[in-house]
């Protein structure tokens, strides 16, 4: 092979590596490519990523095609998503969506402040809290859920409903009104070295001993809704 042909199948490598790759597009008040997440969102490909700076957004936002959603603290904390009190403040349709680093918040009536309607997605460090539900997984199969807060939602703190093949590890789901989480499928919570913590589930008197100070609770806790069981659950 000659060193031109070589020189052409190296640079048509690295053109498809970029287009799978994708771009980046930027959100905040003023001086990025959008001041809205929402026409950041609809403006994206495929594979690109959508970073939100740190402030408040009156959005609801959808997301229907396979990109990264990711908050950035640029000096004023998380971004945040807030729903005026109806609706869902973000709503995953598309597979393989990934959604860090936002806070997600007055979710309205039946809404998730995270309402995942899709498969093989990741969300992970984002705080839903201050919802009806937190996080909602509905007909969703080989998402991971990991790293959240959902914490003080007026119905549960994270919710699967339909849904199978799922992960749900190292969250916090404190003071959620009728109860911390609930699974009516086949999926894990934990992923054999730690599960989550619950509030309700996170002290002695709970239940949760710790003996050996590991910060693991000695026994496990079921997971209302079905037969799931997180084997590891995390000490306050």
């Amino acid at each position: 092979m000659s060193y031109k042909n070589l020189g052409r199948m190296i640079f048509a490598f690295y053109a498809v590596v970029a287009l799978a790759v994708g771009g980046t597009i930027t959100v905040c008040s003023s001086g990025c490519d959008y001041s809205s997440p929402k026409a950041a969102v609809f403006a994206a490909r495929e594979g690109d990523v959508v970073e939100v700076m740190s402030g408040r957004y009156y959005d609801h936002l959808k997301i229907d095609k396979k990109i990264v959603l990711l908050g950035v603290d640029s000096g004023s904390g998380m971004p945040v998503l807030d729903a005026t009190g109806y609706a869902s403040p973000l709503t995953v349709s598309a597979d393989g969506v990934v959604v860090e680093g936002l806070r997600l918040m007055n979710g309205g009536p039946g809404s998730a402040g995270i309402l995942v309607l899709s498969s093989e997605n990741v969300i992970r460090d984002n705080d839903a809290s201050n919802n009806y539900v937190g996080i909602r997984l509905a007909g969703s199969n080989n998402s991971t859920v990991r790293g959240n807060v959902a914490s003080g939602n007026l119905e549960y703190g994270i919710m699967l409903v339909g849904s199978i093949g799922n992960i749900v590890v190292d969250n916090l789901m404190t003071k959620n009104f009728i109860a911390n989480a609930f699974d009516d499928g086949v999926n894990s919570w934990d992923d054999g070295l730690v599960g989550n913590r619950y509030g309700d589930f996170d002290e002695p008197g709970e239940g949760c001993a710790d003996a050996d100070l590991d910060g693991i609770c000695d026994v496990g806790r079921p997971i209302p809704g079905g037969s799931n069981f997180d084997s590891f659950p995390l000490a306050g």
